[in-house]
């Protein structure tokens, strides 16, 4: 293996296992469940419930996050902000953690998470949702996929380690200043 990949070996490896989970279950579920599974009642197009709170269903989404956009063709619009922002994160890589332990896993889920996105609007006309969660009281969270469930799992695992690296980093210079940061915010 190439030197200047051997660091990144980590990122690779979770960005290519997350893309592959993406892809395979999208497959799996283009040839299991028909377009349009949703709601109950249809015995042609019905979901698979897993559990009373978790359904398998197929649905599309052509725009953003949570379907926003998706009223107007903006697929060209978003795979660019979507390739704008893997070439930030990969050219800036260093100062945004992937140097730091945890940081690799959590930029590789991010980066994988957001390929298969990209691919579903790159050679369809929509991203592939299927997991469609049940919450109290009747609401549904709006269905999602495995490479959303990689993206945000990226992200939130960033952000605790960049709450971690910073909590460190205060305490650091508290010892070597000497004031005791105990009972503050």
């Amino acid at each position: 293996m190439a030197s200047g990949l051997r660091p990144y070996l980590t990122f690779w490896t979770v960005g290519l296992a997350a893309l592959a989970a993406d892809v395979g279950t999208k497959m799996l579920l283009v040839r299991t469940i028909p377009f349009g599974s949703y709601f109950l009642g249809d015995p042609e197009r019905s979901p698979i419930v897993v559990f009373p709170w978790l359904w398998i269903v197929h649905v599309g989404n052509k725009g953003a996050a949570w379907g926003l956009g998706s009223q107007q063709d903006v697929r060209l619009y978003l795979v660019l902000l979507a390739l704008v922002v893997l070439y930030l994160v990969w050219r800036w890589r260093r100062s945004l953690l992937v140097e730091l332990p945890g940081g690799k896993v959590a930029f590789g889920l991010f980066v994988g998470g957001t390929l298969g996105n990209v691919r579903d609007r790159v050679f369809g006309d929509h991203v592939i949702d299927f997991l469609d969660v049940h919450l109290p009281g009747g609401h549904r969270f709006p269905a999602f996929n495995v490479a959303d469930a990689c993206i945000c799992v990226g992200v939130g695992l960033y952000l605790i380690l960049s709450y971690r690296q910073d909590a460190a980093r205060r305490e650091a210079i508290a010892s070597h200043s000497g004031d005791d940061l105990a009972g503050r915010p």
